[in-house]
């Protein structure tokens, strides 16, 4: 990639998102409980329900609001049914691949290690994105009222709150950007998207080119709701894999933070009730398979043989595949299937829970990756 093409796409490193960030400071000005009030109001009714929101607000519902024309719903649908017909495969997909390459970002992990959230709740911070990810793939779920869209806000808010706790503790390093920044933002739309098409074709799902561009178009849709500059939102697999090159030509080296970040994934108890001792094994093997060897090594990934069993399963799944197309509405029986076990997955680990995406209230951790001594050194400077 040239080096005019990275040095324009590394000022997104500092670029967050004003509307959601300006609706959370209006938010956070409401008296205990009516910002969230007027939040739900207006996501499950309509702005115009809301009685005196706020200028952010309607600046803010006024853009998600606004359906841009090359929105194309029935393409959006049959992206969503290519995702939930993934099923187990994509769930091992957002799990192995995609969330590995999110975190091998150093400065990208900085929020997720202050919040605690993923280093303490591994699962449920899986489940909670898993279910995301189905809600926005579901027929209509990113209609304005669907369950998708609903999400697709809170969590944009949630990454807010975040960067407004940062901006308020002194502790962020301007030195590593914006807090959850556009880039970091193109970074998990594409391990969304392309990411997990690039997964599941390595265990032996067939993706076409044109199934591919319609998943893609899926998550460009929810990446403008997500507030991700129309700039970074991808159309095609070339696009796709130009944004990804550039994600990855202008990120932070991969530090313990990552290492840590990626440790909690593959080590989370997400089953007690079956856990077997050689989960953790299976889980660094078939990830080292999806990402490589080389970012497997410096994510600090062990060496076993599990990596073996992806190939050694990749013909059992294409040939499922082809069953699936030879019979007549097998389509439509796997994208139910997969629809199926993805939510069997989610509500076993979520054990009842809702995943609502509340926004933390406070930060919970100091990251431990380069840099970090000496941020606190100076800090401690101040005070002597």
């Amino acid at each position: 990639m040239r080096q005019d093409e990275v040095a324009r796409f590394a000022h997104f490193l500092h670029e967050a998102d004003p509307l959601a960030d300006n609706l959370v400071e209006a938010l956070g000005r409401q008296p205990a409980g009516r910002g969230r009030r007027l939040l739900d109001t207006a996501l499950d009714q309509g702005l115009e329900t809301v009685d005196t929101p706020p200028a952010a607000m309607i600046e803010l519902f006024q853009q998600v609001d606004r359906v841009p024309p090359w929105v194309d719903w029935d393409m959006i649908d049959r992206g969503g049914s290519i995702f939930l017909r993934s099923g187990g495969l994509g769930i091992a997909a957002l799990s192995l691949l995609a969330l590995p390459l999110t975190y091998s970002s150093g400065v990208g992990t900085k929020p997720l290690v202050f919040t605690g959230h993923l280093l303490r709740r591994a699962p449920r911070r899986l489940a909670e994105t898993a279910r995301f990810a189905v809600e926005t793939s579901r027929p209509g779920g990113l209609r304005r009222f669907g369950q998708g869209f609903k999400f697709t806000i809170k969590v944009r808010l949630m990454h807010a709150q975040v960067r407004r706790l940062l901006g308020r503790s002194g502790r962020w390093n301007p030195e590593w950007g914006a807090p959850i920044n556009q880039a970091f933002l193109a970074g998990t739309n594409f391990a969304m998207s392309l990411g997990l098409i690039e997964g599941v074709r390595q265990l032996g799902f067939r993706v076409t080119r044109n199934e591919a561009e319609a998943l893609l178009h899926l998550w460009r849709y929810s990446g403008y709701l997500m507030g991700v500059d129309q700039q970074l939102l991808c159309s095609t697999e070339a696009e796709g894999r130009r944004l990804g090159l550039a994600i990855f030509a202008v990120g932070a080296p991969v530090d313990a933070d990552s290492r840590a970040l990626v440790k909690a994934l593959m080590t989370a108890n997400y089953f007690p009730e079956y856990e077997v001792g050689w989960r953790g094994a299976a889980a660094y093997g078939l990830s080292r398979a999806l990402i490589g060897h080389e970012l497997a090594d410096m994510l600090g990934y062990p060496k076993n043989r599990w990596h073996w069993a992806v190939a050694a399963t990749r013909p059992l799944v294409s040939a499922g595949w082809l069953v699936q197309r030879a019979v007549p509405r097998g389509e439509a029986w796997a994208t139910d299937l997969g629809g199926r076990i993805w939510d069997g997955i989610i509500d076993r680990i979520l054990a009842g829970a809702r995943a609502d995406f509340r926004a933390p209230e406070r930060l919970e951790n100091m990251p431990q990756g380069e840099g970090h001594d000496d941020q606190q050194r100076a800090r401690a400077s101040q005070h002597t």
